[in-house]
């Protein structure tokens, strides 16, 4: 689980061998001791399991990363009392972007207190600039604190239970594929087909032949990594001479039961001015669980 410049991380800091030969950074924040270590594949199910009790949607994008991780991503475990405390992944930034970026790694993280966090990015590389994308409000706080960390609000997250999703009723909701291109002709925005991953889907109501409002689904969170899969609910676009109808709020309506009832959960972002958005999902009870926020910080 550990990336080709692992050798970077757990460096430069007070260290014991740990486990199979593994360096692990022990840090002390009051009374209580922290070990941080770089995971390998036999700390998978643990870490899985601390994060899903954490929260499933909150840490869809980590259980991601620690089930399925590349070459390229190292992924750090913090421990107190022998208990799994934090965890963190960090991998590079694609060299293949177009854009310059001004940091070298990216990197999720969630924790159970300050003291883990402190632990866990004291265990980072020494002067790579790192992009942290954040959903804890705990960690943003302390990131908040830190020297020379650049904050940016990011988009707002929604989900929504069985027991508080209330549905609306209305047309017709079919699954579209490449198959059903011809329902698209004439509209507004045409689906790349080609840049679909796997196991994404499409659905779309369909009036006069023609395709009136689309979104599409697809799951995070691996199969088999969690006893239920966060599903990510995506690209709803409802062409002009149909809106004010209620067709996306149908539709939405009908992949999210369709999402519950597969024992999953629905996940949701969008921008913070897009109130229409947020409305829509509001009225079918989702509610926000979090914000994502970006910090870009160096370890000094």
């Amino acid at each position: 689980m550990a990336h080709q410049r692992a050798d970077h991380f757990i460096e430069g800091v007070v260290i014991e061998n740990h486990g199979a030969g593994c360096a692990a950074f022990l840090r002390r924040e009051g009374n209580e001791m922290y070990r941080t270590s770089i995971a390998s594949t036999a700390n998978r199910e643990e870490i899985i399991s601390f994060l899903e009790r954490r929260g499933l949607v909150e840490n869809a994008w980590l259980i991601r990363q620690v089930y399925e991780p590349s070459e390229d991503d190292t992924v750090l475990v913090c421990r107190r009392d022998n208990q799994v405390v934090g965890a963190a992944c960090f991998w590079p930034r694609d060299p293949r972007q177009v854009q310059p970026q001004a940091y070298t790694y990216m990197a999720h993280m969630d924790a159970v207190d300050r003291g883990a966090v402190a632990a866990l990015i004291e265990a980072t590389p020494t002067g790579e600039p790192t992009s942290f994308w954040l959903f804890n409000p705990m960690i943003q706080r302390y990131f908040d604190g830190l020297p020379d960390a650049g904050r940016a609000d990011d988009d707002l997250y929604f989900t929504v239970s069985r027991e508080r999703f209330r549905p609306v009723t209305g047309e017709d909701v079919i699954e579209v594929t490449a198959a059903d291109a011809g329902l698209f002709e004439g509209c507004e925005r045409q689906p790349s087909w080609e840049d679909m991953a796997d196991e994404s889907r499409r659905f779309a109501i369909v009036r006069n032949s023609r395709v009136a409002t689309r979104t599409g689904v697809c799951p995070i969170t691996p199969r088999n990594a969690t006893k239920r899969r966060v599903v990510v609910i995506s690209g709803l676009y409802t062409e002009t001479p149909c809106r004010r109808m209620g067709l996306g709020r149908r539709l939405i309506s009908r992949v999210t039961e369709m999402i519950l009832r597969e024992g999953n959960l629905p996940m949701y972002w969008t921008e913070p001015d897009n109130i229409a958005s947020q409305r829509l999902f509001k009225g079918l009870r989702y509610w926000q669980y979090a914000q994502r926020v970006d910090y870009l910080w160096r370890k000094p």
